[in-house]
């Protein structure tokens, strides 16, 4: 054999060995990339369990930890972005969405011949209560 094909051959199993190696790496690293939708959630009214709040079919519920704040956030299917937990009104990086509001049309008005829940921090008393929707998206927090 030939010094020429036996330089060729050693390189070949070169690169196919730093081709396997830098496989193995991507493969061993991949579980680690996140998933950028791990932290939203759809919810619709036909799949949710309780009182529907929301004056659309369906809402897509996302939360993040920005500076040591979790922010529970929705947005509707028309693009409307909105805040739902209060802690979170003056977070600069949700400038684009609003704190959701009583006045809101987006919020339900509790029906007038259902009872009101005792307990419900989360509404002004007159909407139907968002406290289950925002202690989902809160398990939705992933740090960005």
């Amino acid at each position: 054999m030939s010094k020429l094909k036996r330089n060729i051959i050693i390189s070949i199993l070169a690169i196919t060995a730093l081709i396997g190696i830098a496989l193995t790496v991507i493969m061993a690293n991949i579980s680690s990339i996140s998933d950028p939708y791990t932290n939203e959630l759809v919810f619709d009214k036909n799949s949710f369990v309780g009182q529907w709040p929301f004056a659309v079919e369906s809402v897509v519920i996302r939360c993040d930890d920005i500076n040591n704040k979790s922010i529970v956030s929705m947005t509707t299917p028309t693009g409307e972005g909105y805040i739902l937990n209060t802690d979170s009104n003056v977070d600069p990086d949700k400038t684009q969405m609003k704190l959701l509001r009583p006045e809101h049309a987006v919020w339900l008005d509790f029906p007038a011949d259902t009872e009101k829940p005792k307990t419900d921090s989360l509404s002004s008393g007159v909407k139907i209560p968002i406290n289950d929707i925002i202690s989902t998206g809160l398990k939705l927090c992933v740090e960005i």
